[in-house]
């Protein structure tokens, strides 16, 4: 019986310390739900391979992500876990509302691309993208919350390139997401 009463405090303790680990570079961890909602705490994720940094209120209050370019790679594939809320696509910036576990590591957010245009079922040009999630091994549990941000110009660029047009409109594609209507 001890042992299980010490187990349970040592696991308590090990997951409160998990839990409230807060620094500077790691995504932020969120309250509960329905007061996730309310606030506004945001993680902001960094360009490929560094670590997440936290940025100034914007004039809403919320804190806004940094700009991360999109990177151009051939086959690009997901890492760890992670849920895409929401997203959508302002101008040629493209923000995503995500959650995944975590709390005691600094996560990392890069947007993928193949770089090409496929055809889309209705004419339209398709580009897949693929969200990469680097957790950097994080074994805790805490829900967190982030809104990275990407520039995801390069994509009317290609496709200026491709149609010889300077304007239109591209479908971006994340796994498991609706199609997102991209117009320049």
């Amino acid at each position: 019986m001890r042992k299980l009463v010490w187990s349970g405090v040592l696991l308590c303790g090990l997951l409160a310390g998990c839990a409230s680990r807060q620094e500077t570079g790691t995504a932020s961890v969120e309250p509960p739900p329905a007061e996730a909602e309310a606030s506004a705490g945001v993680a902001t994720p960094a360009p490929e391979d560094t670590p997440a940094t936290e940025t100034p209120p914007a004039e809403d209050g919320e804190a806004k992500a940094a700009v991360q370019p999109l990177v151009v790679k051939p086959k690009p594939e997901p890492k760890d876990l992670i849920n895409i809320r929401s997203a959508q696509v302002d101008g040629g910036i493209l923000s995503l509302a995500v959650m995944h576990g975590g709390g005691c590591a600094e996560h990392t957010y890069t947007l993928a691309w193949d770089g090409t245009l496929q055809p889309g079922a209705d004419g339209t040009p398709v580009a897949n993208l693929v969200l990469v999630h680097d957790g950097n091994n994080d074994v805790c549990k805490a829900l967190l919350r982030a809104t990275p941000r990407f520039d995801v110009s390069s994509i009317s660029q290609r496709f200026g390139a491709q149609f010889g047009k300077t304007s239109g409109t591209v479908n971006l594609v994340l796994p498991g997401q609706a199609p997102l209507r991209y117009d320049f």
